[in-house]
């Protein structure tokens, strides 16, 4: 049975424990057949034939508004719980009726990726879950009305509204935060990789993070009793409510440097950190 055709004019929802979420963004999630060749000897044409299937992995777009069970999924991902879920990906159309469905079985998240953050920034940035399952299954849509319960209100969140906290270092004038991307391994038993942090802030703040890094990187003074602890907090378009965060454990600075300024730059001094962080927890609010 064919994946189904995407939705011009519909859209996606994740169904994980039967709380639907709206998707901001899918790919994925397609079956595959294993093509074998097999050599019939001498003036033979080689036959071939389908093996095995693959179950590609999901690809989702998801913002604030994920709802509570994908983040108790990511959560419980992140302190090494592992959890194997069942759900589907629905495919609706302007009527939210149910077009085809993706069925998975023990699927497992493998990657967790955060937006850049940006200062300057006028866009919205979704989160990318990328996850694996063991079985994957096709059903035609049976015309069902599926779409997000209506308690659930989409919570704005601009790539601009950030905010960091890295011990009692400065932070106010924050330009950005790269991407960063969180990896667990699909195999047993499930291994977690915590990415390093690229920051990049006004060289008015440079003073206090020179010292760190002279402390920390230069002088040695890198113990874990000298790591620190952090925060990267998504706040609401008036900045003073906080949507959601990640917790930061053990926090070490590895580079310092001032930015490299070019002809299209608009002139103001920058330096870059990067940061190694051994532990990081995420936290929604309001789900």
């Amino acid at each position: 049975m064919p994946a189904g055709p995407s939705p011009a004019a519909g859209h996606f929802l994740l169904n994980l424990d039967d709380r639907p979420v709206l998707l901001e963004d899918f790919d994925g999630g397609n079956i595959r057949g294993n093509v074998v060749t097999t050599n019939m000897g001498p003036q033979q044409l080689a036959r071939k034939n389908i093996s095995t299937l693959t179950f590609e992995p999901f690809r989702l777009g998801v913002g604030m508004s994920m709802g509570k069970p994908l983040i108790d999924w990511i959560k419980t991902s992140l302190d090494l719980s592992a959890m194997r879920k069942d759900g589907s990906v629905v495919t609706v159309n302007t009527s939210d009726k149910a077009q085809w469905y993706r069925h998975f079985r023990g699927a497992l998240i493998e990657e967790i990726t955060i937006p850049a953050m940006d200062a300057t920034s006028k866009e919205a940035a979704p989160f990318t879950i990328k996850f694996q399952a063991e079985k994957i299954t096709y059903a035609k849509g049976d015309g069902a009305v599926v779409k997000a319960p209506a308690d659930t209100k989409p919570k704005k969140w601009l790539a601009s509204n950030f905010r960091l906290r890295i011990g009692a270092l400065p932070c106010k004038r924050l330009a950005k935060i790269d991407a960063f991307t969180i990896k667990q391994s699909v195999e047993r038993p499930a291994r977690l990789e915590f990415p390093n942090l690229k920051v990049t802030f006004s060289a008015a703040d440079a003073g206090a993070w020179e010292d760190w890094f002279q402390a920390f990187v230069i002088d040695g003074n890198n113990g874990q009793e000298k790591e620190l602890k952090g925060a990267i907090e998504f706040l609401d378009p008036s900045t003073n409510g906080i949507l959601g965060s990640i917790e930061l454990s053990q926090v070490g600075i590895f580079s310092l440097h001032e930015e490299k300024q070019d002809a299209s730059s608009d002139g103001i001094a920058r330096y870059v950190a990067q940061l190694y962080v051994e532990k990081m927890s995420i936290d929604i609010q309001n789900v």
